[in-house]
């Protein structure tokens, strides 16, 4: 498991990474939610995906505060297309229901991309998917 801590010259959020059996899990906490903050994270997995060769990716966004919205989510996607994602297995679990329709533009734009992306509502339907496919 590693934690990076929230620094002055980081972005204002923690993320968690821990490996699991056929995957890492990714665990983003802070205070504040934006779109800046939520880009930040995402080009962080890039990079650590890309440095540890991973293939399949558990999300889970618990920061607080106002989330990006589905038009700048889906800007990320593109933004994002061209990193080590592009090649990474990809479940977003998403606890809060209500925002599932904002994330499921997201999750389209991915899809018309190529990656393997999906969004869920349950963490073991997500570890499922991850590790065994449709």
């Amino acid at each position: 498991m590693t934690d990076r801590p929230y620094s002055p010259a980081a972005p204002r959020y923690t993320l968690r990474l821990e490996e699991r059996a056929g995957y890492l899990f990714a665990e983003i906490t802070g205070d504040e939610d934006s779109s800046e903050i939520t880009l930040a994270y995402w080009l962080e997995l890039a990079a650590v995906c890309a440095s540890r060769g991973t293939r399949c990716l558990l999300v889970v966004d618990r920061l607080r505060g106002t989330p990006p919205s589905a038009q700048e989510l889906v800007r990320h996607v593109h933004v994002l297309r061209s990193t080590a994602l592009l090649h990474v297995r990809i479940a977003v679990y998403e606890p809060i229901p209500v925002e599932l329709p904002r994330l499921q533009h997201a999750e389209l734009e991915a899809f018309d991309v190529g990656a393997k992306f999906r969004i869920f509502t349950s963490e073991r339907e997500a570890e499922v998917w991850l590790r065994y496919g449709a």
